[in-house]
Parts: structure tokens; sequence; C-alpha cells
């Protein structure tokens, strides 16, 4: 049996059942009685049917809402990851002509730029390939925006300066690597850096910290957060 809801006509209040969807020539889709009066077809409506489709339409901007707001934040995030990318390449380019005596113009390394969480101090190079990777959170401080600058600095320096044979051996993290990461800081950050204590076989990530203790805090870059 086909499901019916009360009709009712706006003018008389007069009702009656009637199909959700009656056709359009079915007499109770109408109030003949003031059809008659204003001679012109007065349509009857369901409250049932009405208060369904105002029901809908909230539900219905609800979720346009919804979706433009995630639209927004997909936006967002992709105008603040453009503008951090475009930040971290500019910087670099500027620490890289700081190397020039190192690198004796070689073509600017092609940095990769991958945007994840807790990767505090995180790159590598490819100096081979004359590329870096440079790892950088999501959400930003004060501090891990300038340990970002501390490791795209570091990262250029091994293409600036690669791997060099001490003793027969492979040395990634050399005397002159960290001459050419010592003058970067020096120069861009305007501050005097020294780590004459270390000896041959001392240089290392060990000298990083040396260097960090003192340039760290004097670093001015920032990197925009995405939340």
């Amino acid at each position: 049996m086909t499901k019916q809801v009360r009709w009712k006509c706006a003018n008389c209040d007069h009702g009656l059942l009637a199909p959700t969807k009656p056709r359009k020539n079915d007499v109770r889709r109408y109030c003949l009685p003031c059809s008659a009066k204003t001679g012109k077809l007065v349509e009857r409506v369901s409250p049932t049917l009405e208060k369904q489709r105002t029901v809908k339409s909230e539900q219905r901007k609800v979720k346009v809402k919804q979706l433009n707001d995630k639209k927004k934040v997909v936006r967002d995030k992709k105008s603040v990851v453009l503008k951090r990318n475009a930040a971290i390449q500019k910087e670099g380019e500027r620490v890289w002509k700081l190397m020039y005596a190192w690198h004796k113009g070689k073509p600017m390394p092609k940095i990769n730029i991958v945007n994840a969480r807790n990767q505090l101090g995180a790159g590598h190079a490819t100096y081979w390939r004359n590329e870096i990777q440079v790892n950088v959170n999501l959400k930003q401080t004060e501090r891990s925006s300038q340990w970002t600058w501390h490791v795209l600095a570091h990262e250029l320096a091994h293409c600036a300066c690669p791997p060099v044979r001490t003793n027969g051996k492979r040395d990634v993290h050399h005397k002159e690597f960290y001459k050419a990461l010592k003058h970067a800081c020096e120069k861009r950050w305007n501050v005097s850096v020294s780590f004459a204590e270390v000896r041959g076989e001392q240089y290392g990530y060990a000298v990083d910290h040396i260097i960090n203790a003192q340039v760290l805090d004097k670093v001015k870059f920032r990197v925009a957060s995405i939340r």
C-alpha cells in the first residue's frame, strides 16, 4: 500500500490523506474550494514532508560546511608547505654561496624537503648526485627551526666537501667539511665559532654539538608550522 501523509491547504487549513508524491493531475493535490474562490489552483502542502525537507536541508548545509572546512585546511596546509619549502630553498642558496671556497662554483644541490613528525635534526646528503634531503617537523618551535637550519647547512657542507680518504679510510666528517660548516655559520649569523680542541680522529658528530653550542641560539631562521 502506498504510504500516505496529510496534506493541508494553507488558506483554509482543510486537510486530507494523499500519497507522499501525488500525481500532478491528482485532485487531492489541490484545495478545490479555495481554487474556485481565487480563480487559481491552490496547492496543498504536507507539514510532515516540509519538516523533513527542512531537516534534510539543514543537514546538507552542515555537510557542505564540513566539506568546505576540510578543503580550506588542505588549501592552507599546501600554502604553508609551499611557503616553508621556498624559505628553506632560499636559505639553502644563501648558505651555498657562503661555501663557495669549498665547492668552487659547483651547481646548487637539489634540496628534497620531507615534512614529517618527530624528525628533529634528520637529513642526509647524496653528494654524488649533488642533492640533499632535509626532514622538517610539521609543528615548529624556535628551537626546531634552528635545528632545521643546522641540518640544511650540514648536508650542504657534504656536497661542498665530499668524503676523503684519511689513513686509508673513507672520512665523511673530515676537517675541511667542518671548516666549511664553521665558515657558513660565522658569516651567516655573525658569530665566532671554535673547535680548536678537536684533533685528528675526534672529528665527527661531536663537532656538530660543539658548533651548535656556539651558534644555535643566534640562528634567526624560522620555519612555519603545519597544522
